[in-house]
């Protein structure tokens, strides 16, 4: 575990490496007309690692392992359906978060910035949200705090992810996207370790994600160079109409950005719908206790975090070189399938630990490509927090609906393994989306 904690210094320097000589100095204008340097790189990178690592290890540690175990040891009636249930408020409430601090962040005119003010409270409310769900007596308390968090969280990475576009040349994103990829990573693995280390204490282990996703906006704001001030922008006009306007998706120009958000919500349907159950798969599908269960978890994600690190290692410089994203992602889509396909035909222990190796290779390559792709097809810059919120619609809708599927089909026939079935079939029908963009490469 040691080793994991280091292992992003290690590939930051790898990527940073990577870059060409000529961005020892100045090597381009972003959106906003800085001047992007090495040391711009830099910190970006470090900026897009840090927010991914702060966000994701509570979001795994608390969804994967500590609710899910609680509802068990509690005696929460049908935990599996509860999950699913816990899952469509959350990500019901992201859906319009994404949407109104995307469009608002776009619309912002602060002098801190247009998107920095948004991810400090949004963190900060996030962190406390996720620690009320802990204390959380009943099953609505339960809901309302994770709505809550939901909230806090989106607020935090609608504007986030606009960055990406706002102030990061084009030539550079692949190289944030694979830093970020890097933070949600190892986040993933962290967060799975950290859950099992307190799924006893588990009180504890909510404290500890609480506190790193509520400083998540401001440690990544200050790593970043400051965010110029929005106060000289040109003001645009309050009303109700307009600022109702403002969350109109595009209509013009935008066939490759509703190609690149249906890909997208299929990748994530398949990927939700196995990865939400992981640690009921090892224990009803697999046969495991909660405690042998929650260590294999913990492996398994170690195996996904090593094999991703190392994908995303080539392929976020290789996309920038070779100036190409679809093909990378679709490459995602099929290796993820293969990894689902493993403990389908092979329901053991070891089996999960290739299913985690091999998908996870897919989804480091998923988390280096898929953002710069996003960026790649927006309809409009000037409208960039507002169409990302809307892309990023589709980890929403397949949070909501992966657990939703694999509720039903468990209920209905008590097993798992037409669960996987499915998964990979909306997995491999993504490519037929992504296949068919024209607008990116």
């Amino acid at each position: 575990m040691g080793s994991a904690v280091a292992t992003p210094t290690l590939e930051t320097e790898t990527l940073t490496e990577s870059i060409t000589p000529s961005a020892a100095a100045a090597t381009a204008d972003n959106a906003l007309g800085e001047r992007f340097t090495k040391a711009d790189i830099v910190r970006f990178m470090l900026g897009f690692l840090i927010c991914g690592l702060l966000w994701v290890v509570p979001f795994a540690a608390s969804s994967q392992v500590l609710l899910p175990q609680r509802f068990r040891d509690e005696g929460f009636a049908n935990p599996t359906a509860l999950i699913a249930q816990l899952n469509a408020v959350g990500a019901a409430v992201a859906l319009i978060a994404n949407l109104v601090f995307g469009a608002l962040s776009d619309r912002s005119r602060s002098r801190f910035g247009r998107r920095t003010p948004y991810m400090v409270i949004g963190s900060a409310l996030a962190g406390l949200s996720l620690f009320l769900a802990a204390l959380a007596p009943s099953i609505p308390l339960i809901l309302l705090c994770w709505a809550g968090f939901q909230l806090g969280l989106n607020a935090l990475l609608a504007p986030f992810l606009a960055v990406l576009s706002d102030r990061v040349p084009d030539t550079k994103r692949a190289q944030m996207s694979a830093a970020y990829g890097f933070g949600v990573t190892i986040g993933s693995t962290l967060g799975t370790i950290v859950g099992a280390w307190f799924i006893t204490n588990q009180l504890t282990g909510f404290i500890i994600a609480g506190i790193a996703l509520g400083i998540a906006g401001l440690a990544t704001a200050l790593t970043w160079p400051k965010e110029p001030s929005a106060a000289n922008m040109p003001h645009v006009a309050f009303s109700v109409r307009s600022l109702l306007m403002s969350f109109k998706p595009p209509t013009q120009n935008c066939g490759d950005f509703y190609k690149a958000l249906v890909g997208r919500l299929l990748i994530m349907l398949g990927y939700y719908m196995i990865i939400s159950y992981q640690l009921y798969v090892v224990e009803d599908y697999i046969g495991q206790d909660a405690q042998t269960a929650a260590a294999t978890i913990a492996l398994v994600s170690v195996c996904s975090m090593v094999a991703s690190l190392v994908s995303m290692v080539v392929s976020g410089p290789l996309s920038d070189k070779i100036g190409r994203r679809k093909p990378l992602v679709i490459a995602c889509a099929v290796i993820i399938a293969i990894g689902f396909a493993v403990p389908f035909v092979w329901p053991t222990a070891t089996a999960m630990y290739v299913f985690g190796a091999v998908a996870g290779f897919g989804l480091g390559i998923y988390n280096t490509c898929d953002q710069a792709l996003n960026v790649d097809v927006l309809p409009s810059k000037e409208e960039a927090g507002k169409d990302l919120g809307i892309l990023n619609l589709s980890n929403t809708f397949g949070q909501i609906f992966g657990p939703i599927v694999t509720s039903i089909l468990f209920g209905v026939l008590g097993t798992y393994k037409p669960v996987f079935v499915l998964s990979i079939v909306a997995l491999l029908a993504s490519i037929i989306f992504i296949a068919t963009i024209r607008k990116a490469k």
